[in-house]
């Protein structure tokens, strides 16, 4: 059936838009550079029936704009733009691309796990500067370090399975997991503060929610060894970026690197950019060529699932009591 389907953004993923051509869709976009408000405006003025979620912020408003609405559709995983206690009082199921971008999020973090370690963008701006530090410089190695992990979803499994042969010591904090979701080479924690003072890399991969906004804050700084390092590449918010800047101030952390940020994009006189053991990012460590196709698709593919009344893995179902009988395995 040819549904009304609005992306709030200005397109997906090639294979996303093919695979819509194909379903005979009525397609609408977002130019980029555009404001939410338009969003609201498309949604009122077509009546559509699903949207795909990208970017924006898609609230009660945008909701309750089309009584035709019957999916909200994430390009990727987090929906923290998205109003889904709205969308399940409503009966409107939220579904995301669950685990579609965790390999892209592994990588980037372990990227910067390994340029924190081995100092990278200060002997960069070193030799552009016309200085030569092999006599004097020593960098450290990852192995046999303590990694501690955040959030052991799909991204955090994804960084673990790549930082095992690295021979490094790994715990995972994740309360809301049963044990058969830790592997081996992994010690799960039941705290933070199990861990926090002994590790070497902190690696933040959650989702923001009323319960982890602000954990990582002043105090954690405090207890954290003057040698360990900062990596986020999960949401702003999570970590407390005043008490980072302070930690960064009092020599109370080696150094940091983010890819997401409280407000998005930052400031351009954003405090944190004035320390050279800071590596940054503009929230991208999940778009990748690779992870891009797989969001999209998944996001039509799970659209059409809602749309069609076929049923739809609960893991990638936000909030599964919005689901009709028909969608559920």
């Amino acid at each position: 059936m040819g549904y009304k389907i609005l992306i709030s953004a200005p397109t997906l993923a090639d294979k996303a838009m093919a695979l819509l051509d194909e379903k005979g869709a009525t397609v609408f976009t977002v130019p980029d550079g555009s404001p939410d408000s338009i969003i609201f405006d498309i949604v009122t003025r077509e009546q559509v029936d699903g949207i795909i979620v990208r970017i924006g912020e898609i609230d009660a408003k945008v909701i309750d704009a089309s009584e035709n609405l019957r999916v909200l559709s994430k390009n990727g995983i987090g929906v923290d733009n998205v109003d889904v206690a709205h969308a399940t009082a409503k009966g409107i199921p939220v579904v995301n691309g669950r685990n579609s971008n965790s390999q892209s999020v592994a990588e980037h973090a372990l990227g910067m796990i390994i340029a924190q370690l081995k100092d990278f963008r200060r002997l960069d701006t070193s030799v552009r500067a016309g200085k030569w530090e092999k006599a004097s410089y020593y960098g450290t190695e990852l192995r046999g370090k303590h990694v501690a992990l955040i959030g052991f979803g799909g991204n955090g499994r994804a960084l673990a399975r790549l930082l095992i042969p690295f021979d490094v010591t790994i715990s995972a904090y994740d309360p809301y997991l049963d044990d058969s979701e830790f592997f081996e080479g992994v010690d799960r924690a039941n705290a933070v503060d199990e861990f926090i003072s002994e590790i070497d890399i902190l690696s933040i991969h959650c989702p923001r929610t009323s319960e982890t906004n602000g954990m990582i804050d002043a105090a954690c700084f405090q207890k954290m060894k003057p040698t360990a390092h900062l990596i986020n590449c999960a949401r702003g918010g999570i970590v407390d970026e005043d008490a980072l800047v302070k930690a960064l101030e009092n020599n109370e952390i080696a150094g940091a690197a983010i890819d997401v940020f409280d407000i998005e994009a930052p400031p351009t006189d954003h405090p944190l950019w004035q320390f050279p053991n800071v590596i940054l990012s503009p929230h991208i460590a999940g778009v990748t060529h690779e992870s891009f196709e797989r969001m999209g698709v998944m996001a039509v593919e799970n659209a059409y699932k809602i749309l069609d009344g076929e049923k739809i893995d609960l893991a990638c179902t936000v909030n599964p009591e919005a689901l009709s009988d028909a969608c559920r395995p």
